[in-house]
């Protein structure tokens, strides 16, 4: 049931003893020894230090199977007792993450119950977990609604190449039976730009030093033990570029911190049990001894990872990006069906409805449809439905998001056409123009509206200092990058949605390209009135002006940074 090993890092069997404390059998561990919370002294365990490279590490150890079904075996109500304090750790992580990737698809390895997953959300992350501990991930999809954990192995998921923006191990790497191979499939798995965060405790630190083998990170269910040269090794030698180190601090109550004094020293115990009876155990306190490592790093750009990032680019534009179109719907149950029906499925994987507090039948035509339908208890207006949609369509996993008006004014047999300069790595968004071949007027656009197009469009481009062809179209397709990097939550409930959007995504240096669609006026079709249209004119003169402002002044608006 025991095995001895060689170094993960460098292959050597070459070693040093640095602890040995067993006089059992480390065969006879328990489910119990692998909950987080776990903190037995009678640990039996011997730990060695690689002479070659200094890696520290278990050995013998248990063999894989019994380290793996130990693990799915394995419950921890104490751990969800300290869920604030828990919580809290995570929002540190995410804080630090944030300053680095906004927003994306996050992968938590070992994610426990789930309370890291759902901050991410919160924060605006699209959430994947990897969980070995069934009633740790029975609780995160039934307990927090967590739909998207495995449980079980990370090969056993079956993640597509360049997939995560993000990729956290917490408390993880050194359970791992091969955190060296775990590192490479990661590198895998992570987008080119993607991010890497790693904390585990620290044998070199002073504290593991006074306690020596009576140090909280000595533990059955540890394998290996890091320095910070060990982890930077490792990640160096697994395509990876540390970016930034620091201590990690952890979040407890006042509670679990007395009762963990027991296991170091009795008497002092004794002394503090009151503070487990009063008011105050519940009180949290942040901690931080020095004894943990948190390492954020990125993918190394070197010539032997080269043909790695290649391919993940090819399975990118080989269709592999997720497409979903998102229809912003009012009273457009007329419509909606032809328009639906005309959505090739080939192309896009998910269709999103957003209701804005119709008064026909638009929803439940949607639902016998057989797409996602979401519903505005108000009317919000056109802006505020986008918002709502882009949203939404995010939170589902989108790579890119195409609008289509549900009032079949704008062909939708034509999204293949709009998604493929994104596909291609060409634009950052798309928009189908009316104006590129003319026939627009032949199409049944008004003159008033036609002539009105052409006047605003050419001061448009002048004051953003780009060329297209029209600004107006509803016909859009943005990549979910350039969604999450701009705040078009910010923009206007109106119509001016749509300029205030094409400003903040050229203030980001995204690209914008163009491709003709046919234009189509006809009486089931919605269309701006003349006084709307002479405000929503109005409306686009303001958002030139701040534009101007905010480029060419002090005054900043939050909406464009």
């Amino acid at each position: 049931m025991i095995e001895s090993t060689k170094c993960n890092l460098c292959g050597s069997d070459k070693y040093s003893v640095v602890y040995k404390t067993y006089d059992g059998d480390i065969s006879d561990t328990e489910p119990a020894f692998y909950a987080i919370t776990n903190n037995s002294r009678d640990v039996a365990i011997r730990i060695v230090k690689c002479t070659i490279c200094g890696l520290i590490y278990a050995n013998p150890r248990p063999s894989p199977d019994l380290l793996v079904n130990n693990y799915i075996k394995s419950t921890d109500s104490l751990y969800l007792e300290e869920e604030a304090g828990r919580r809290l750790s995570a929002k540190k992580i995410l804080k630090e993450l944030k300053k680095i990737k906004k927003a994306g698809r996050i992968l938590d390895i070992g994610c426990a119950a789930g309370f890291l997953l759902d901050e991410a959300q919160k924060a605006g992350f699209n959430i994947h977990g990897i969980e070995l501990s069934k009633w740790a991930a029975d609780y995160a999809r039934n307990k927090l609604g967590i739909k998207t954990i495995c449980q079980g192995m990370l090969k056993e998921a079956g993640y597509p190449k360049s997939h995560f923006d993000v990729i956290v191990l917490s408390d993880v790497i050194e359970h791992l039976i091969d955190p060296k191979g775990t590192l490479v499939e990661i590198r895998k798995l992570l987008k080119p730009d993607g991010v890497i965060c790693i904390n585990t405790p620290d044998i070199n630190s002073l504290v593991s030093k006074i306690l020596r083998a009576r140090w909280w990170g000595v533990k059955n269910a540890h394998l290996y033990y890091f320095t910070r040269k060990t982890l930077n090794k490792i990640l160096h030698r697994t395509g990876f570029l540390p970016i930034k180190a620091k201590t990690h601090s952890r979040t407890f109550t006042i509670k679990y911190l007395v009762n963990k004094l027991n296991d170091y020293n009795k008497a002092l115990y004794k002394i503090c049990s009151f503070l487990t009876n009063n008011k105050t155990k519940d009180l949290l306190i942040n901690i931080n001894l020095g004894d943990q490592i948190e390492v954020y790093a990125q993918k190394a750009r070197k010539l032997k990872y080269l043909d790695e990032t290649e391919e993940a680019t090819s399975l990118l534009t080989g269709n592999k990006l997720t497409i979903t179109a998102v229809l912003p719907a009012y009273n457009a149950a007329k419509t909606l069906k032809k328009t639906v029906s005309d959505i090739p499925r080939d192309i896009v994987n998910n269709i999103i409805l957003v209701d804005d507090a119709s008064s026909d039948d638009t929803v439940r035509i949607a639902r016998e449809l057989g797409i996602e339908v979401f519903t505005h208890e108000k009317n919000k207006g056109y802006g505020g439905n986008q918002k709502t949609c882009y949203k939404k369509a995010i939170e589902k996993g989108a790579d890119i998001v195409v609008m289509v008006h549900p009032d079949y004014q704008y062909d939708p047999k034509a999204i293949p056409e709009l998604v493929k300069p994104i596909i291609e790595g060409k634009a950052d968004a798309v928009f189908g123009s009316r104006m590129m071949k003319g026939g627009a007027l032949q199409g049944g656009m008004p003159l008033w509206k036609h002539n009105a197009n052409i006047i605003l469009t050419a001061i448009e481009n002048v004051i953003f200092r780009t060329y297209l062809t029209e600004y107006h179209s509803g016909f859009r397709a943005y990549s979910a990058k350039a969604l999450r990097s701009i705040r078009f939550d910010l923009n206007s409930d109106g119509f001016i949605f749509d300029t205030e959007i094409i400003a903040q995504i050229l203030l980001h240096n995204f690209k914008i390209e163009e491709v003709p669609i046919r234009t189509r006026y006809f009486d089931e079709a919605s269309s701006i009135k003349l006084l709307p249209s002479i405000l929503y004119g109005l409306g686009i003169l303001k958002t030139l002006l701040k534009y101007i402002v905010h480029t060419h002044t002090f005054i900043k608006f939050r909406q464009f940074e």
